[in-house]
């Protein structure tokens, strides 16, 4: 049996929590490929991979979007409006992704192009006291697997 893609979302999220730039502004613990949780007090990142293409077995190209989030500036704190610091946070890591050499993971090496982004959105399905300011990158893995 052949070795499958391993799980690209994991890593991105293994590349961004090795890097302090990232670290400095979003603790590793909240930077998953899960869910966002019930209380967000400070940036969280979430990572998807919202489709995959390519022709050569081997050869593979996912697309791992990146989502930054923020709370309100009364729970994030500071002076930086929380939709501009999901944006800044959003485009260093689609920076770093986009400018890192070959990564190694599991049975499979990448590297990353920046496709686009940061698009913005506020969120407030958990109510208009409650909005989440969210910056979107997304980057093409060329992954090969070995």
């Amino acid at each position: 049996m052949a070795n499958p893609m391993p799980f690209a979302p994991g890593a991105i999220r293994k590349f961004l929590i090795d890097d302090p730039q990232i670290t400095s502004l979003v603790p590793a613990e909240n930077i998953t490929t899960r869910d966002l949780p019930e209380v967000i007090a400070g940036p969280f990142i979430t990572l998807r991979a919202p489709g995959n293409v390519g022709v050569d077995p081997m050869l593979r190209r996912p697309m791992v979007q990146v989502d930054v989030w923020c709370p309100k500036i009364e729970i994030l704190g500071g002076t930086t409006d929380p939709e501009e610091r999901a944006w800044d946070i959003a485009a260093l890591a689609g920076e770093l992704l986009g400018r890192a050499r070959m990564q190694q993971f599991r049975n499979a090496t990448w590297k990353a192009q920046w496709t686009d982004g940061p698009i913005t959105f506020v969120d407030v399905k958990r109510g208009p006291d409650f909005p989440l300011y969210r910056a979107t990158v997304r980057v093409e893995l060329k992954m090969t697997v070995r």
